[in-house]
């Protein structure tokens, strides 16, 4: 097998960080520390699902197992929709969380997919 090279452990910190932000944000709304008039707590339990699947399939990104990497893309793309939810929801709330949780969701799929990332999934 190749030699993990560092855009794969960059994929699994970004997609760690995706899974935060979803947890965090679900949480903060289900508490009602982050006010979002029109955010529905289905919303919020939606973020933290997302967040929890995305956190446990990343894992395998560590070993180089291709079926990890489509899981870890599926998620990715779960991560992105559950974003256009919750700024859907209350477009006038608060955006910055879902909007910088797209983007790396957006960065990793492209990682995960270039370069020798490829290469090492593919061995």
């Amino acid at each position: 097998m190749a030699k993990r090279p560092a855009g794969v452990t960059l994929i699994a910190v970004l997609t760690w960080i995706s899974a935060a932000l979803h947890i965090l944000l679900g949480i903060l709304v289900l508490r009602g520390i982050l006010s979002a008039d029109g955010v529905s707590d289905l919303s919020a339990w939606i973020a933290i699902g997302v967040g929890i699947v995305i956190f446990c399939v990343s894992v395998g990104l560590f070993s180089g197992s291709n079926i990890a990497r489509i899981l870890v893309t599926l998620s990715l793309s779960a991560s992105i929709v559950a974003a256009v939810v919750l700024v859907a929801d209350d477009p006038a709330g608060p955006i910055a969380g879902p909007i910088i949780s797209a983007a790396t969701a957006v960065i990793g799929i492209i990682l995960l997919y270039t370069g020798r990332a490829g290469d090492f999934f593919r061995s």
